[in-house]
């Protein structure tokens, strides 16, 4: 004998969730009382572990008195109950069955008369004293229905069930109707009307599909879609509930038990969002025993059957009944000739149901042999996973879609998520910066943010936008980028750590995005918040010399906001593009990438004046040069360098021979670029690119045979020195030099005793071996740029406004950009990077210090150009800087309206 477990199990076991439902048969047994010997052998393991019904017949006929099932609609409305009991250890609600129990109670209204009502009952239609009281009575069974603690828990059901589909469909109405806001922006009410309005969606759809599952009425419309005493149009409910009770017995039989099975299969129906019947396991199981081919349950199957076959229906359930005999399906009469078409269109119509024989006749000729099967326990893996996925949807959706709703950036008022980076300033309000940014990056800013919550609690307090590149975090701390961003950090720091006075300084940090690819993006939200921030005074940063930065410099020129870069070098860094002019409110602290490269050059000449080639003309001899630049159009910077190299060693013609030109790509170009560079055979290397490939490029070098060759590379580089600077001087082929913008070294450099000059606070603050990982270049200029810029804010307050300054009485961003103009000749600043001194309209320093380096943790100074201190210049530059001109700018000192010629300011 086979597993009749196994084969049972087989049937039941409902496939993957998103796999469609298969037919299910109904299960004839015949062989006398063989036959439910059979039946439970095949059912009675299961009877506790899944959906379950059984009903039986009394005895041999239907006229026992006390057979509960004598009539159809007992039969039904038992099995309903029992089928809608829970399944213990299932973790799942059992099924519902709202149409059947609608039909039920139209049908028992024929059988009992309201108390105190007179006429007939059920009344007829368009009696209105009839008709008001069955809606009365109808109304009343509604509110009825879910009363007990058992049906409160139904209620409670549903009402969960419509909470994870509208919470998705609120979470999602939140984003459409506002990006931009905190949690509780009490500083901007208008800012809540986006979580008003998803919450709202969330409560009104949860409320109201609730209360319609409860009452059934969502459930009903299915009363529209079937064969069986459709519900019209716009027919209200007591009054199809009419109908139903005033019909045929028989017509209402067919709509009953369609009914039943239609509740079933809305237990087990796939829908996209969460629901029960994801997490059931098994379809019900339902044992009928007929001896009366004539009886209720005999004529039950066979309308079961007959709906399912014109409806098209299959429900989900197997069917066991152990019956007499298994009854012919009645013939079907042929059709007329002239009725072929009707013919064929009935075919059609049946055929699209798809509804197969679901008969499966067995017969019990003997006893059939027993096993003691265990009973079946349900399997939880499934029910698990729905209700994980509905705490996901509960819990974790609205948590996920709060996050994403504040754009990505933790709720930042002026900051959005662009191409997976929070741009634009991060640190309006203190928030938490979660995984946004490297873990060094959020210790600084958290750092930066005490400090302004001090400066905010003095009540006098400006603004200062420090404009930098803070996104890579899942890079090597190593990375140029995340060095320069630290270093910039730790800058802005300093500065608020050492202001005392009023006012006080605010840093807010605003992120241009990896390689300021999301800059102008940036810039627009710092316009924007400038409109309403009169505190606002000025950006510093913007240190590199990217079309980004560029790009930046339109949108806050445009907004006159005044700009003070750090470390970017470009020679056309500031032009407007649409006038083709300077901006009036960009300024930079650092020298011009035409000064750089004419001390490369002739620093270049010195170093071989005592080499085995003579540089002059007199033997023909002269130095072969090669010029590495990166070819991305987007950076200013190389390409800008490379112009000038090529610019001063053409000048230098008798001297120099430029052999190669390199350009590459950071996709794969560097080693052909060495290859390159070494198969000329050169002297001396010009590198034009960024110091991201700069180790790269000087590892493919000196894998090569290049023989003893010296690389100068200009200023960018200055970043990788604090991480691999020892590992660089320690290369054998490869000779390197460096220009350097600023350094802590070269305030002990090249002077006599008793000649140095007093070092600035910041100076000696890095000279006692403090930010020793910092890049000296990004660290020392962008202190220099947010000090100038604190300067020229405390200069534009008046005495009387400055030990308490109403916001009217700010100084305007035009009285800033004037008081930075004003800082040149004897308002120079003297900073630690050296004296700064705006003159002529490019507002670039005159005679900005620029130093020749060696690699090393923090570089070696070999020489300087420049004024590092107005007071104490040294009595002679090297020679080499007697090639170097003081200023790029076209422009005169007398050609710049703007100039002042007060005291020198000291940094």
């Amino acid at each position: 004998m086979s597993d009749l477990r196994s084969v049972v199990e087989q049937l039941i076991r409902r496939p993957a969730f998103w796999r469609a439902d298969p037919p299910l048969p109904l299960v004839y047994v015949t062989g006398g009382s063989y036959a439910s010997v059979a039946v439970e052998a095949l059912v009675g393991a299961f009877q506790n572990g899944v959906p379950f019904a059984r009903a039986e017949d009394a005895g041999n006929g239907e006229g026992a008195e006390d057979d509960p099932h004598r009539e159809l609609l007992k039969l039904v409305e038992a099995l309903a109950a029992e089928m809608g009991k829970p399944v213990n250890g299932s973790l799942l609600p059992p099924p519902r069955f709202p149409l059947a129990q609608f039909v039920i109670w139209a049908r028992e209204q024929c059988h009992g008369r309201p108390e105190g009502f007179e006429g007939d009952w059920p009344p007829r239609f368009r009696t209105n004293a009839g008709y008001g009281e069955f809606k009365h009575q109808f109304r009343r069974w509604q509110r009825s229905k879910y009363g007990s603690e058992h049906r409160t828990r139904t209620s409670a059901d549903f009402a969960a069930r419509a909470a994870v589909a509208w919470v998705p469909v609120g979470t999602l109405a939140i984003w459409l109707a506002g990006t931009k806001t905190e949690l509780i922006p009490w500083d901007n009410l208008v800012a809540l009307v986006p979580w008003a309005v998803g919450l709202a969606v969330m409560l009104i759809g949860t409320v109201f599909q609730g209360l319609m599952s409860i009452t059934g009425s969502l459930f009903y419309r299915s009363f529209r879609r079937q064969p069986y005493l459709t519900r019209r149009r716009f027919e209200r409910l007591p009054h199809y509930a009419l109908r139903v009770a005033n019909a045929e017995a028989a017509e209402v039989e067919r709509l009953l038990v369609h009914a039943l099975l239609r509740d079933l299969r809305e237990a087990y129906k796939k829908r996209l969002l969460p629901w029960p019947n994801w997490g059931r396991e098994c379809y019900g199981l339902l044992v009928l025993k007929i001896n009366d081919p004539r009886g209720v349950r005999a004529r039950f199957l066979r309308l079961m059957e007959e709906t399912t076959g014109e409806t098209g229906l299959l429900p989900p359930l197997v069917v066991v009944a152990s019956v007499p005999e298994v009854a012919p399906r009645p013939p079907r009469a042929p059709m007329s000739l002239g009725r072929v078409s009707e013919a064929v269109r009935q075919w059609r119509t049946e055929a699209g149901r798809r509804v197969p024989d679901l008969r499966l006749s067995i017969e019990v000729p003997g006893p059939p042999e027993l096993t003691a099967f265990q009973p079946r326990r349900p399997r939880r893996s499934r029910a698990v996973g729905y209700w994980s996925v509905v705490m996901a949807v509960l819990l974790v959706l609205p948590g996920w879609g709060g996050f994403a709703w504040w754009d990505g950036c933790g709720g930042r008022h002026w900051a959005q998520m662009k191409g997976g980076e929070c741009v634009g300033v991060l640190n309006w309000e203190r928030l938490n910066y979660g995984r946004l940014f490297n873990r060094d990056v959020r210790a600084w800013l958290t750092k930066i943010d005490k400090k302004n919550e001090q400066a905010e609690k003095s009540g006098n307090y400006v603004d200062v936008v420090l404009f930098g590149e803070y996104s890579p975090w899942n890079v090597d701390p190593d990375d140029p980028r995340v060095v320069s961003g630290l270093s910039e950090l730790a800058a802005a720091e300093y500065v608020q750590s050492n202001i005392h006075s009023s006012p006080r300084l605010r840093i807010l940090v605003a992120n241009g995005g990896d390689d300021f690819s999301r800059a102008r993006e940036a810039a627009e939200q710092i316009a924007a918040m400038a409109e309403d921030n009169r505190k606002l005074m000025g950006v510093v940063g913007l240190p590199r010399s990217l079309r980004g930065i560029s790009e930046a410099i339109q949108v806050l020129h445009k907004a006159k906001i005044p700009m003070v870069s750090s470390t970017a070098t470009a020679d056309g860094m500031g032009t407007i593009a649409s006038s083709g002019n300077p901006s009036q409110y960009y300024f930079h602290v650092g020298p011009t990438s035409h000064r750089e490269a004419r001390l490369g050059v002739s620093f270049a000449k010195w170093l071989f004046r005592d080499g085995k080639r003579v540089a002059t003309s007199d033997n023909g001899k002269k130095i072969d040069a090669v010029i590495v630049k990166d070819r991305t159009s987007k950076d200013h910077y190389t390409g800008n360098l490379a112009d000038g190299f090529k610019a001063a060693l053409d000048e230098a013609h008798t001297v120099f021979r430029v052999v190669d030109e390199l350009p590459y790509s950071a996709h794969g170009g560097l080693p052909p670029a060495a290859a390159g560079a070494c198969g000329r055979r050169p002297d001396v290397i010009f590198y034009a690119g960024r110091a991201v490939d700069f180790v790269d490029f000087l590892t493919a070098v000196e894998g090569r045979r290049c023989g003893r060759v010296k690389v100068i590379a200009a200023d960018d580089v200055a970043r990788v020195m604090p991480n691999h600077g020892a590992a660089i001087a320690a290369m054998k082929q490869v000779e390197v030099y460096y220009l350097g913008l600023a350094g802590r070294w070269l305030w002990e450099f090249g002077r006599g005793a008793g000649k140095q000059p007093p070092r600035t606070k910041f100076a000696n603050h890095l000279l006692g071996g403090r930010l020793t990982d910092m890049s000296d270049d990004n660290l020392i200029l962008t202190y220099d740029a947010i000090s100038l810029v604190y300067q020229a804010i405390s200069d534009a307050f008046e005495p009387e406004t400055a030990e308490e300054v109403r916001e009217d009485e700010l100084p305007s961003r035009g009285e800033i950009k004037q008081r930075l103009k004003g800082t040149s000749l004897r308002g120079a600043w003297e900073g630690t990077s050296g004296l700064i001194d705006f003159r002529g309209a490019r507002h670039e320093p005159h005679d900005k210090v620029i130093a020749v380096m060696r690699p090393g943790r923090q570089g070696i100074p070999v020489l300087y150009c420049g004024t590092l201190d107005d007071d104490h210049a040294p009595e002679k530059q090297p020679e080499v800087c007697g090639s170097v001109p003081k200023s790029a700018s076209p422009y005169t000192d007398e050609d710049d309206p703007d100039r002042d010629d007060g005291a020198v300011s000291r940094g």
